[in-house]
């Protein structure tokens, strides 16, 4: 049966979806901005089944937290409506998932699989200002951001001496896919306005707006780190959203 491919990057990795229904591939063309013509690193192949038990209707604003556990020298990694057989080091991921499913919520979890061996983490943030001093606004409603700010699923690296945000596929208002940020700030809410608070409080607000596909300890660790090295890179802001909404009504 002739499978479609649709190849997409999502932070510099390429994923190529490959299935023999087109469905895949309307989620890859969703954001035909991220589609991309350079060699996989990554090679997902999907098969759909009519068989697989479907546990209720599950989407991207429904928990779809997967189970990861190992199998052999790869992973297992499940929810009520895929399984997929996950080698990382070989570029490769083997999924079988209920007829009639989207695959972003997968793919999701696929991406944070391999970004987090690139010491990259999806966090659910808005991003706006100055590539070179941007500033990513966290667990902050939308309206406290402007208009032309990329929000969503957004993929944070801790580097040496800065932190860089990329946009991914994963985004509800999306900006130019080719942008790559220096972040310089960070706000989160707060009970009141506090130019200036600790990392202990901004890895607080951080941890629960990461996408944390492996929950094993090792894993678990691994974003603790990186998190914590966002936190203490950035100038951290607490935004009473509470008085903002006074400002803007006011203006």
């Amino acid at each position: 049966m002739t499978r479609h491919t649709d190849t997409v990057d999502i932070a510099g990795i390429a994923f190529r979806l490959s299935c023999p229904f087109p469905k895949p591939g309307f989620w890859a063309r969703r954001r035909p901005e991220f589609i991309t013509p350079n060699r996989p690193d990554v090679i997902v192949r999907i098969d759909y089944d009519e068989r697989f038990a479907r546990r209720g209707v599950v989407a991207d604003t429904v928990a779809d937290a997967a189970a990861v556990s190992r199998r052999g020298q790869g992973l297992l990694v499940s929810t009520g409506y895929y399984r997929a057989t996950v080698d990382v080091p070989r570029g490769r991921a083997a999924v079988r998932i209920a007829a009639g499913f989207d695959v972003a919520s997968l793919m999701r979890t696929l991406a944070a699989l391999w970004l987090a061996e690139c010491g990259t983490v999806l966090l659910r943030a808005a991003c706006f200002g100055a590539g070179e001093s941007a500033t990513l606004a966290c667990g902050l409603p939308d309206w406290t951001t402007p208009p032309s700010a990329t929000r969503g699923w957004l993929a944070v690296a801790p580097r040496r001496g800065r932190v860089e945000v990329r946009p991914t596929p994963f985004l509800d208002h999306a900006g130019d896919p080719r942008e790559r940020w220096r972040a310089a700030d960070l706000w989160m809410p707060g009970p009141v306005d506090e130019p200036s608070i600790g990392g202990a409080w901004a890895l607080r607000a951080l941890l629960p707006s990461i996408w944390q596909s492996d929950r094993r300890r090792p894993a678990v660790e691994r974003t603790l780190d990186l998190a914590t090295r966002v936190a203490t890179s950035l100038r951290c802001r607490a935004i009473a959203a509470a008085n903002l909404q006074d400002e803007a009504a006011v203006g």
